[in-house]
């Protein structure tokens, strides 16, 4: 095995004679620096050498591999893309180009850059399960590698007590580092490195184990019995999963037609399932990049499906220069389409307010459709102004008589004291907080679902049904009076009240004169 391991990183250095370095280098970087944006740009750019030296042949001599004139080209075109990348990702930048976040573009010209490099490399499914193979030893083999390092190191520090934090950190770097001497071979001839069967057989196990738990996870969601977390993101999720389960069999066996129609069938039913519900939700709410990539990734699975059953021979290789191609779209397009879809839905949103007759509450329900637009648009380009209160919307269509009064007579409450007192003989005299009552109080109130009960002690004297509706319609300076069950009046003179995006009161304080029959 030591042997095979020598003889790919040897073709690696045949194959990828500046992507060998640039590899090294990255894992270099990911272990003693801690830039993380100009390791992120190296990562992008490595890939891209790769994939540049897949297109070259390769010397059977290493000298004159690294003396070929094709290191120059691909090193000029490295150096276009670096440039091209500092263009993008320049630091302190927050709008450039059309619209872009700097986390939605890298992200898709890493997938698209892994992805073609796989197209490259992945000619067909006997390729996929060497591939598997290889990764599962370069992986093994660099924590088997960690874990023996831990034992020297820990045992040399326990024996000499040299330990620091320094020292630890460059330990850790140095396991970081080896991960690309380990992998190195990735990139020359994994193909001598074979799964036995019984990883499939314990793939599969799983596989039907994991199918089962989705199948339930989903059934029990349609039903209302599970929290219902995302069934589009399920489907995905179910559908992507089967297919990288079905090209691990492939690369194996050949499976009988009427399996692979009936896995056929059960995928592209998630597909039109997915499509059903992204495009409703398109329809309503408009583009985003999160929806965006949701339909891509769909049509994605659709077309992987059709091709992994029907077109075996090029499944592979189509279906990742196909999804470097959506990565790319997504990642230039995205965020464009997004943005010119949400200020049409804004628009159209804004048009038809003005056509309604509109409550507190659904006024409340439009102004929070209209902030999230317009905080939507705001992350898609930081120059677009999302300050908009709902004083605004009151303002811009003409609905101020909604805003919920919060009356203050400063004056007034000052000749106030906040508990009972005795004025004249016939007269109590109570000033009430619904914040915060005291419980030394003759009389006690409280509002619960908008009621609003007034009570002597535990006996109910007034009870006022809808009282959001009465304060909505109260007239500043102005009195609310109304008869008890004990033949006493009382009047109310609202202090201040809130009233919450629900219609509930939140906040009541008023002071109240009751006079006595007695």
């Amino acid at each position: 095995m030591f042997k095979k391991f020598i003889n790919s990183s040897y073709i690696a250095l045949l194959n990828h004679p500046l992507g060998v370095i640039f590899y090294l280098c990255f894992w270099f970087f990911v272990a003693f620096f801690n830039d993380s944006y100009q390791t992120s740009i190296f990562l992008l750019l490595t890939l891209f050498i790769i994939f540049c030296e897949t297109f070259t042949e390769s010397k059977s001599n290493l000298i004159q591999n690294y003396k070929s004139l094709k290191n120059l080209w691909v090193g000029f075109f490295g150096l276009i893309f670096y440039i091209f990348l500092n263009f993008i990702f320049k630091d302190g930048i927050e709008n450039y180009l059309i619209f872009f976040t700097n986390n939605s573009l890298y992200i898709s010209l890493t997938t698209a850059l892994i992805a073609l490099v796989c197209a490259r490399k992945l000619y067909d499914f006997n390729y996929f399960h060497h591939f598997l193979a290889a990764i599962s030893f370069s992986i093994s083999f660099w924590f088997i590698f960690g874990i023996f390092l831990a034992i020297f190191y820990g045992s040399f520090d326990f024996l000499f007590d040299i330990s620091s934090s320094m020292l630890d950190s460059c330990v850790l770097s140095l396991w970081l580092c080896s991960a690309g001497i380990f992998s190195l071979f990735l990139l020359g001839n994994f193909t001598s490195y074979n799964f036995h069967k019984i990883f499939v057989f314990i793939l599969n196990t799983f596989s039907i184990l994991y199918i089962i738990m989705l199948f339930t996870y989903g059934l029990g969601a349609l039903f209302n019995l599970l929290e219902n977390l995302s069934i589009v993101h399920l489907c995905l999720w179910f559908g992507s999963f089967l297919l990288i389960n079905l090209w691990i069999n492939l690369s194996f066996y050949k499976i009988k037609k009427s399996l692979l129609y009936a896995f056929f069938i059960v995928v592209l039913s998630l597909n039109i399932f997915v499509f059903y519900a992204i495009i409703i939700r398109i329809t309503q709410y408009g583009f985003t990049p999160e929806r965006l990539a949701v339909l891509a990734l769909n049509l994605w699975l659709l077309i992987a499906n059709y091709l992994s059953v029907f077109k075996q021979k090029i499944a592979l290789k189509f279906s990742f220069y196909l999804l470097a191609f959506m990565a790319l779209f997504l990642g230039f397009f995205a965020n464009y389409i997004s943005f010119s879809s949400q200020k049409y839905q804004l628009q159209k949103l804004e048009i038809s307010i003005y056509s309604l007759n509109l409550d507190y509450i659904q006024s409340r329900q439009y102004y929070n459709q209209i902030k999230s637009i317009k905080n939507t648009l705001h992350n898609l380009n930081k120059n677009y102004n999302n300050n908009y209160s709902f004083d605004d919307f009151l303002k811009t269509y003409n609905l101020t008589h909604l805003k919920p009064q919060k009356i203050e007579f400063h004056n007034m409450s000052k000749k106030f004291h906040p508990k009972y007192s005795k004025l004249k003989e016939n007269y109590d005299e109570v000033l009430f907080d619904f914040v915060a009552n005291s419980s030394d109080f003759k009389y006690f109130m409280k509002i619960d679902n908008n009621t609003l009960y007034f009570l002597l002690q535990e006996k109910e004297l007034l009870k006022l049904e809808n009282f959001d509706k009465i304060l909505k319609n109260y007239q500043k300076n102005s009195q609310l009076s109304y008869k008890l069950s004990n033949n006493s009046s009382l009047i109310f003179i609202p202090l201040e009240f809130d009233i919450n995006i629900k219609g509930q009161i939140t906040f009541f304080k008023t002071h109240i004169f009751i006079k006595n029959t007695k």
